[in-house]
Parts: structure tokens; sequence; C-alpha cells
């Protein structure tokens, strides 16, 4: 008995629509996540009793089909040391199709905070889980940073 080989395509076409339901697509983009001296100098390692500034960007695409523009949100940055969260930075606005909105503030480092490597989590919502019940959802893939505390 002769073997029936099927064309790879088929194979392909199969996973397409797999693929397609795998990946989150979101309306927006956390395009930065800088650390900064309260100078605006980029920096990664601090000591303790500075401050440390966490600046981002958040991006909508010109065109995107699954949301309307204006679109409200909700961008919290939060840092942690293992699992205690030490700071936490947050704004509420609105973005357009097509604008890049810039947001950062300073998260100080306290005399007695653990020396060694601070987490940055930085997330865009469509508002908190409490408000929006079912409808919750984030609107951009969650980006990460980290820094370093020194003595």
């Amino acid at each position: 008995m002769k073997e029936v080989k099927k064309p790879a395509f088929i194979l392909v076409l199969t996973l397409i629509p797999l693929l397609t339901l795998t990946q989150a697509t979101y309306p927006l983009t956390i395009t930065k996540v800088e650390t900064k001296d309260y100078t605006g100098v980029p920096k990664t390692s601090f000591r303790r009793g500075e401050i440390a500034v966490i600046e981002t960007e958040v991006s909508a695409p010109a065109a995107y089909y699954y949301a309307q523009f204006p679109l409200d949100y909700l961008q919290i940055i939060t840092l942690w040391h293992g699992p205690s969260m030490l700071g936490l930075l947050m704004t509420r606005t609105k973005i357009s199709a097509g604008e890049t909105k810039s947001f950062g503030g300073g998260i100080g480092i306290r005399l007695t905070d653990p020396i060694g490597t601070y987490g940055i989590e930085v997330y865009v919502w469509n508002g908190f889980p409490s408000e929006k019940g079912a409808a919750w959802t984030p609107l951009a893939p969650a980006r990460t940073t980290s820094i370093t505390v020194t003595g």
C-alpha cells in the first residue's frame, strides 16, 4: 500500500485559527518603560534614599477596528521587591487614534527598604475590575523592567 502524504499547507490552514485564538489583540501598546533619576538622567541602579522616576509611553494605532477612539484607560505602575509592593503610580486619561501619551512619576526608595533587585510592572486597563466587572479587560500587554537598589 502506498503512503499518501498530505500537503503541508493543510496543516498550516488547520493551525491558523488556533494561533489566532491564542494571540490576544490589544488596542494599545506600552512602547516605553524607562527609569531615571529625579533630574531625568536614565538610570537603573539607585541608592536607598533616592527617587526612582519611572517614565512610560502608551501608543494607539492610527486605525484599529475593535475599539472606539478616544479610548479611556487606566495605567498602573508598580514597584516590587519579591512579593511586597513598595510603590504605586497610576493615571486615568484618554488616548486618540495615532496618539502617544507619556506618563511618569517618582517612587522614593526608603532608607529602610531592602537592597537587591526590584521589579517594575506596567499595566494598561479599561478601569479597575471592581468598576468594570465582567467587562474588565487589559488594553495593552503588560511590560516589566527592573532596577537595583544598593546601600
